[in-house]
């Protein structure tokens, strides 16, 4: 008898992915804990769009003003988290409810470097997609800061990364503006898909990674450290299945399985045939 062809398995259909909210479920497992090390601190940056903002940290709020540029005068309030992904370097989120946008905010505190992304959502074709833009502070005080350099340092790289026991993504660096990313265990199984993003560095073998999905309405900021050997990141999603605002902070073990130096292997000569 004929044996049974096996069910072909290592891909999944748009139409069957998971919710966002099922996706990102237990992500928080391996985020490291929030700093305090910015509790009590006040800092104030004039940036590249003209903006001129303060920001006051008390323990679990924080207190923005924008005192020159659009909406000067405006100041709010905002439960933030700051994640301290190297000595004196921060992370910090936070979501501005009346505005409905997700800022996060990546600070070189001794150094006075400062890089803003706020995401946000719109509505494209009748469907809710998501935003992302940036902006890099010159001045710290009166001080004159210089913004954090783009990278090429992660092309090539292959890397593991594993959020829960369960869930484990591999991320393929293609080009400074294309990410590549597997599921390769978990809710996401065989998920896959390639996307925008942005590389900048942060120290030395610490960098800031930014992908925006094509598929689903997803932003994403992550924070990888190849040192420590992990990631420290947010996304906000808007999650079309339910209708509802997905905001993720999550954190990972990293394994760099491989990384090849694509232009020295294009420098060499092709073999005879």
């Amino acid at each position: 008898m004929a044996q049974k062809e096996a069910s072909v398995v290592g891909y999944v259909p748009q139409d069957q992915w998971p919710t966002l909210e099922a996706m990102a479920d237990g992500f928080h497992e391996h985020l490291m804990d929030p700093s305090p090390h910015l509790t009590g601190k006040t800092i104030e940056h004039t940036f590249d769009n003209g903006w001129r903002i303060k920001h006051e940290f008390h323990a679990t709020t924080l207190k923005w003003t924008m005192l020159e540029g659009e909406d000067a005068g405006s100041s709010g309030d905002a439960e933030y988290k700051a994640y301290e992904v190297r000595s004196g370097i921060f992370m910090v989120d936070f979501y501005k409810e009346d505005h409905k946008q997700l800022v996060t905010l990546l600070l070189d505190l001794p150094s006075g470097q400062l890089k803003v992304s706020v995401s946000g959502f719109t509505d494209k074709s009748g469907e809710r997609r998501t935003w992302t833009v940036f902006s890099d502070a010159t001045k710290f005080g009166d001080r004159s800061v210089a913004a954090f350099g783009t990278t090429t340092e992660m092309i090539g790289k292959h890397v593991l990364y594993r959020y829960t026991p369960r869930d484990a993504y591999q991320h393929f660096y293609v080009s400074p503006g294309t990410v590549m990313w597997h599921c390769v265990a978990g809710t996401e199984k065989d998920v896959a898909d390639a996307e925008q993003c942005k590389m900048w560095k942060l120290s030395d073998r610490l960098y800031l990674l930014f992908w925006t999905e094509t598929v689903m309405p997803v932003e994403s900021i992550v924070v990888i450290d190849l040192k420590d050997m992990r990631s420290t990141g947010r996304f906000l999603c808007w999650d079309p299945k339910p209708q509802s605002v997905v905001h993720v902070r999550f954190g990972s073990q990293a394994t760099l399985l491989n990384e090849v130096d694509v232009a020295a292997e294009l420098a060499k000569p092709l073999r005879s045939k």
